[in-house]
């Protein structure tokens, strides 16, 4: 029993001496940690000082006989300083050195334009720090590869397009549409081309800042979008008839029938119906009325719909053979669509609100009263 008392008190020393040891190692490392973010503010506001020097020094304009080297050539002069400086330094005080600079330019990348920003860049290139913002793009942590291809973007680095590119396959949706925004920046809209045939399940996130690009430069998008129409993921051939959709180019028109009659999944084929009925060409009408007759309601409700937004007296016919049957919420939507067809069309559904079918009845009396104000018994 004696035994057994000292092995156990022998072990309940060693543990508590552990826990002390592992409780001195982490707050060591914590005093550590707090040391090394005072120094990093410290030289942060050194070297914002430094630097925002550096970006308004007056350099010689560059006359007509001048090749832009010569303006470069002063720009070096001014970093040679803080390049040399880092040389002399350790290996660890050069890597601190070096990440608050990084830092700081990048931050001063969201304010600068102009000769100003050209100064930047050069400093950014010469301290060769695009080359180490193409390693963290490697990074094995999704945001460190996120923020470096976000940083990549905002310094225009256009050596990165290639890397970017590749990011667009990435596995984190973060860092694929970082990639994406800064393709945008280096090369522009043409990027939309590349975008558009690497995504796969285009997020919510990913779909507003692509509208957002697309919004602004519609016509050069225009034709990166039609080409995407035959991409096979279908979260991005959604995208694209949405967008073609919200341009209003009569010219997708063409090109949205042809996904209507060949792409193979239904609910791509229907959403390609509704926009073609916000083109509101009539072009697409015979189409729609085949679409009518389909066995898929999808496809046969998103006619009604194309078809309501057109209006088109032709349309009378077969929109009155829909209104007589089928769910509910289909002849709703035909009985409308003969509202907007014009008077032959209002003129069936009087006719329609005094026949003997209740449903039918109930129907063509909703929508003329929400046309023409009239009041149901």
């Amino acid at each position: 029993m004696r035994i057994e008392f000292l092995i156990a008190a022998a072990l309940a020393v060693g543990a508590t001496f552990f826990v002390v040891i592992v409780a001195i190692g982490l707050f060591i490392n914590k005093l550590v940690e707090v040391r090394q973010t005072r120094n990093r503010e410290k030289l942060y506001q050194l070297y914002s000082g430094m630097f925002a020097d550096l970006l308004m020094q007056p350099v010689e304009a560059m006359s007509g006989n001048q090749s832009r080297g010569s303006v470069l050539d002063q720009y070096e002069d001014l970093i040679a300083p803080v390049k040399n400086g880092l040389e002399w330094s350790t290996p660890a005080r050069k890597k601190l050195h070096r990440g608050v600079i990084r830092r700081i330019l990048i931050d001063f990348a969201n304010d600068l334009a102009g000769d100003s920003m050209d100064r930047l860049l050069y400093f950014f290139y010469s301290l060769e720090f695009v080359k180490d913002e193409l390693e963290l793009l490697q990074s094995n942590k999704w945001w460190v590869r996120a923020r470096a291809a976000r940083d990549l973007g905002l310094l225009r680095a256009k050596k990165a397009t290639t890397a970017l590119t590749i990011a667009l396959e990435d596995e984190h949706p973060d860092v694929r549409n970082e990639a994406m925004q800064s393709l945008i920046k280096l090369v522009g809209v043409v990027a939309l081309g590349t975008i558009l045939k690497s995504a796969k399940n285009i997020s919510q996130w990913t779909s507003l800042e692509l509208s957002l690009i697309v919004k602004e430069s519609e016509e050069e998008a225009f034709p990166y979008l039609v080409q995407a129409l035959g991409y096979s993921d279908q979260s991005v051939v959604l995208f694209t008839i949405e967008m073609l959709a919200e341009t209003g180019f009569v010219t997708a028109v063409a090109p949205l029938m042809q996904v209507v009659k060949t792409y193979p999944n239904v609910l791509v084929r229907a959403k390609a119906a509704e926009a073609l009925g916000r083109l509101g060409d009539q072009r697409a009408e015979t189409l729609l009325h085949e679409l009518l007759k389909n066995p898929y309601p999808q496809l046969r409700a998103s006619a009604t719909r194309a078809l309501e937004r057109i209006g088109s007296p032709d349309s009378t016919p077969l929109l009155l053979e829909r209104m007589q049957s089928g769910p509910v919420a289909e002849r709703l939507s035909a009985a409308r669509a003969m509202a907007r067809s014009g008077e032959s069309g209002l003129q069936k559904l009087r006719e329609a609100a005094e026949g003997t079918d209740t449903l039918q009845n109930g129907i063509a009396l909703h929508v003329l009263e929400e046309v023409e104000g009239v009041e149901v018994p």
